[in-house]
């Protein structure tokens, strides 16, 4: 790393000046209600701008205050939140939505040490809407902050270890010693790592920094950052059993702490062995002449650290009497086809029954 640059505060009065000509027009940009910027922040987290925009838009519709989120059901939020996965984040929404109305009058706490303190918000968060709103001097550090300070400072440090974060936190505050607008500052190196430095392909002509860039000079720039440790994917196999009469499917939430928390799911038999799949669920039953026909497989869901693959049968019971007798039996509960579809259910899920239409 060249360390003569971090003196050079030229950097951020450059990404600023970019930013006043170039920012992106984004529906939280013209509000510091920390309301919104927490909102914005929680939604983009794991979630590309151009479908981040769709969700929040719909969220301030529905939702447009905290206390109105706080007073909300789990089922209306995570209704709302569908399609976007990581369904963590509406829970952890819903929480600390609670939290500051009950405890905070309200009112987002307007420090980054008590906004880390409350539910699904983490250090890049907690900066993030400290800086935006309250103007306190905290630098953001997340994937775009790494890409860009590694290449233009040519930063040759493992982003994959456990202290990544405060290695380059360390050179943020360094080089943002002069700023006096923190929360644009913020707002600027994000702005430029999503639009000029991106991961694959980076604009470096149409760059300002170019000239200066440790990567550009010595052509570089697609080997940084440095991400060495490539975390191994968990396998699992999912065989979902649709149990339906002519309106209704029987169905579960989702309890365990796992993935996909408090969802709606068709009962679950996880084996790799469709054939142990089948047998046990007929053993859990005690119901042998039924005959589950396998509807569609090998679906699947990719999250951050698991694959799963997953197969549908379907048992169609015409006899209503039978359909309340394995409800109970199997201890789960009757919804009509067509709420079931609208309520928060896992992706995999959803695309299959979208499919099967």
């Amino acid at each position: 790393m060249n360390k003569n640059k971090l003196n050079d505060l030229t950097f951020s009065s450059k990404l600023t000046g970019w930013y006043k000509k170039e920012k992106r027009m984004l529906p939280f940009r013209n509000t510091k209600d920390p309301y919104k910027i927490w909102l914005s922040e929680i939604i983009l987290q794991q979630t590309q701008m151009i479908t981040g925009l769709v969700y929040y838009k719909n969220f301030i519709i529905k939702f447009p205050t905290i206390q109105s989120l706080a007073s909300s059901s789990e089922n209306k939020i995570y209704s709302t939140w569908k399609g976007l996965g990581y369904y963590n984040r509406a829970k952890n929404l819903l929480k600390t939505a609670k939290i500051i109305t009950k405890e905070h009058n309200g009112k987002l706490p307007k420090n980054s040490k008590d906004l880390i303190l409350l539910p699904g918000i983490g250090k890049y968060t907690a900066a993030a809407i400290a800086s935006i709103c309250y103007n306190e001097k905290i630098p953001v550090v997340d994937a775009n902050v790494y890409r860009v300070l590694s290449r233009y400072f040519g930063v040759f440090y493992n982003i994959s270890k456990s202290n990544s974060y405060n290695h380059y936190y360390n050179i943020s505050k360094s080089i943002t010693k002069n700023v006096s607008k923190m929360g644009e500052y913020n707002q600027a190196i994000m702005d430029f790592g999503a639009t000029i430095c991106t991961p694959k392909k980076p604009h470096c002509k149409n760059c300002l920094l170019m000239l200066d860039c440790e990567a550009y000079k010595t052509n570089i720039v697609e080997k940084l950052p440095i991400k060495k440790k490539k975390l191994k994917k968990t396998k699992r196999f999912f065989n979902y059993f649709i149990i339906e009469n002519k309106d209704s499917y029987l169905v579960q939430k989702r309890k365990k702490k796992d993935i996909w928390l408090n969802l709606l799911e068709f009962f679950l038999v996880e084996n790799k062995s469709l054939k142990k799949a089948e047998i046990y669920f007929l053993n859990k039953l005690k119901l042998f002449e039924l005959k589950p026909k396998l509807v569609s497989k090998n679906h699947k869901g990719i999250l951050s650290h698991q694959i799963i693959n997953v197969n549908f049968f379907s048992i169609y019971i015409s006899d209503l009497f039978v359909f309340n007798k394995i409800k109970k039996h199997l201890k789960v509960q009757k919804i009509k086809k067509r709420r079931f579809k609208k309520s928060a259910i896992p992706k995999v899920i959803d695309n299959y029954l979208n499919s099967a239409t």
